[in-house]
């Protein structure tokens, strides 16, 4: 009786192990999985960064990031909303003439994308593909899911139009760096070599942290020789990593 008991624990031990990885994307979405197909880092031997900016534009937060780009020489990438790029087309015109690389966050910032039937999604897509071409004159097919949340139908319809999908090595903000100088210390103590720090500019009012420590952020990495770069130097066949 002991070991049938024993072999029934060993069982259930073995399927709770099956199952977590299925199980985290959805009980903690943020975390997430590391797919295969996915961008986390840019592959290089050199001391280069990342920073991409999440959910703008913003008509306050993303001229005060600019301008904080503009006094290092920093180029970025801003993951735009559709929506918000037909709101402030202006705005959009100004990043991309300061020579920022603009891409795609979908039209409306779905919570879930999982939520969405394959029409949904591609209308999703789409239409930010269309008003960011129509207002930025750029043409990439770099693509970032709201709240980085995937799964492998999302990808391949993804894929089949031909972007490539870009998460993240390190989010600034969490609840456990909820100051800027945290967020700041989270981004500079995870950096290296072809890092991708995500940050935001829009959809909250506490943006101002994302400012402030983009700041700080620039700052102590150009001190430590990193130079600043756009996801074009982004490179096919990156390895997935799980992002911290």
């Amino acid at each position: 009786m002991k070991s049938l008991t024993k072999a029934n624990l060993f069982l259930k031990i073995i399927l709770l192990v099956l199952l977590l990885p299925l199980a985290v994307p959805v009980l903690i979405p943020k975390v997430g999985l590391a797919y295969s197909g996915v961008n986390y880092e840019l592959i290089s031997k050199e001391k280069i960064i990342a920073l991409t900016f999440d959910d703008g534009p913003h008509p306050i937060y993303t001229p005060q990031i600019l301008d904080i780009l503009d006094e290092y020489q920093v180029k970025a990438t801003f993951f735009m909303i559709g929506s918000c790029m037909e709101e402030y087309p202006g705005i959009v015109k100004e990043v991309a003439g300061r020579g920022h690389l603009i891409a795609n966050h979908t039209y409306t910032h779905p919570d879930n994308l999982r939520k969405l039937s394959p029409e949904e999604l591609k209308w999703e897509i789409d239409q930010c593909q269309q008003s960011m071409q129509r207002i930025s004159g750029q043409n990439n097919y770099l693509f970032r899911p709201p709240r980085g949340i995937l799964n492998r139908e999302i990808i391949k319809i993804l894929q089949e139009k031909g972007y490539t999908i870009v998460l993240w090595g390190v989010c600034a903000y969490q609840r456990e760096a909820p100051t800027p100088e945290m967020m700041a210390t989270r981004a500079i103590n995870r950096a290296h070599p072809g890092q991708i720090v995500l940050l935001h500019d829009g959809r909250t009012d506490f943006r101002w942290k994302d400012v402030a420590a983009t700041r700080l952020i620039v700052e102590n990495l150009s001190q430590q020789g990193y130079r600043f770069v756009t996801l074009e130097e982004l490179k096919p066949g990156n390895k997935p990593v799980r992002p911290y």
